[in-house]
């Protein structure tokens, strides 16, 4: 086994080096990158690695972090640039940061060894400083994160920055409109995947808002957090829509519970821990199913506004579940295939 992780991880770095020496041969590189990550996942971490994340110098970039970085396209970092940021001090969100950063991944011990609050808040006010419109989104935290778990603190911050301002900058403005859009998605493509469940969720209070958090939070919310990065390495390598696909996944495989249960969204506060392998082969199995219209729409939805009018019944928040959750907001506030 252990023979098999190293040749593996070889091949990662083979594909690495190649891409490095050539790199007029970019979206051939990216292609096999991602056919690699497909089939085979990514290798587990060494020893060395896992070492280097809990030192307080940790600085080394494991292969997983290279790998991201890659595939979000960041190949220069700017730690000046950083540095002029962090010296503005807190930012206008500070107070909303610093009640999160609290409850990043708390229940993780391995987070905790690796990742300081410190970190956290330098990462998310320097954001705010640099995207003032954007400032400030709750699940930005466990976003980012995630990011400081894998990759150095500069380079976590330029992959947070490139995630949210380029592949996912409609889940992060005011009315987080691409978080909403998928949320109809969602409601559309689980009807279309699983009507019997569909029919029973609609006659028991459901409403699709109820996935605005492990939408907006691209599937931070649930553990453990070792399951997650394997998840994050598909969304990465074929795009952050995937997690509404993903999400649906996990209510699937909560179906025998939800059709007998009488409150059946009452379980939809917390899913179950995450299970990559399985989630990630019912999410391919789905994606093979959707209509070509629909898959379109969801590949365009986190960067492009699209026409979702046609799914717009039952959608209007009978509920005030969108009220509810900028609600959460204010108190916060106020209290300062390859084809994929």
């Amino acid at each position: 086994m252990v023979a098999v992780k190293d040749s593996l991880r070889k091949r990662y770095q083979d594909l690495i080096d190649y891409g490095n020496q050539n790199p007029k041969t970019v979206d051939p590189n990216l292609y096999q990158l991602r056919k690699t990550i497909l089939l085979e996942g990514l290798p587990p971490e060494t020893e060395e690695e896992l070492a280097d994340r809990v030192t307080a110098e940790g600085s080394k970039c494991s292969l997983r972090g290279m790998i991201w970085k890659i595939l979000l396209g960041v190949d220069k970092i700017d730690p000046e640039k950083y540095i002029k940021l962090i010296e503005k001090g807190p930012s206008n969100r500070y107070q909303k940061i610093r009640k999160d950063i609290g409850r990043t991944f708390n229940r993780d011990a391995q987070f905790s060894q690796a990742v300081s609050q410190d970190q956290l808040s330098r990462c998310l006010n320097a954001f705010a400083h640099e995207n003032e419109e954007v400032g400030y989104v709750q699940g930005m935290n466990a976003i980012c994160g995630t990011f400081l778990y894998v990759l150095p603190e500069v380079d976590a911050f330029q992959c947070f920055s490139s995630l949210l301002t380029q592949s996912c900058p409609l889940y992060f403005t005011s009315n987080i409109s691409g978080v909403n859009d998928a949320s109809k998605l969602l409601d559309k493509i689980l009807e279309f995947v699983d009507p019997e469940l569909y029919e029973y969720l609609q006659s028991r209070q459901y409403h699709p808002l109820l996935f605005t958090p492990p939408i907006l939070s691209l599937g931070t919310a649930t553990p453990p957090l070792d399951e997650l990065l394997r998840l994050w390495d598909f969304y990465l390598a074929f795009g952050f829509h995937l997690n509404v696909i993903c999400t649906i996944s996990q209510i699937l495989l909560m179906r025998d519970v939800l059709l007998v249960h009488e409150s059946p969204c009452s379980l939809f506060r917390s899913f179950p821990e995450l299970d990559a392998s399985t989630i990630l082969n019912l999410s391919i199995h789905i994606i093979r199913q959707l209509p070509d219209d629909i898959y379109d729409l969801l590949v365009d939805h986190p960067m492009h506004p699209v026409d979702l009018s046609p799914f717009d019944r039952n959608l209007l928040d009978p509920m005030g579940l969108n009220d509810e959750f900028d609600d959460e907001d204010d108190d916060d506030e106020d209290d300062e295939d390859e084809d994929f």
